[in-house]
């Protein structure tokens, strides 16, 4: 996350002054890539992302969510002759 940073002392000591951090004065300026490059900013903050993924009838859609399925297929058997 990154919030404006004032570009002038005057401009620093105004938003302290009055308590307003700096703002953009078109929002879009952070959704576009024209003029980014000179915008000042300092990182604050962070962001934490949860995702919840239902899987409930994937299958039936045709993607495979899970383990295959074991039917018919044998595994390795355990060891013979070992005591218990």
């Amino acid at each position: 996350m990154f919030v404006p940073e004032s570009t002038s002392k005057l401009q620093k000591f105004t938003s302290w002054f009055m308590g307003r951090r700096p703002e953009y004065t078109d929002p879009k300026v952070v959704a576009q890539g024209e003029g980014r490059e000179v915008t000042r900013v300092r990182s604050q903050g962070f962001v934490t992302l949860l995702f919840n993924v239902v899987t409930k009838d994937m299958r039936k859609l045709g993607y495979d969510t899970g383990p295959p399925d074991t039917q018919g297929i044998s595994g390795p058997s355990p060891p013979q002759g070992l005591p218990r």
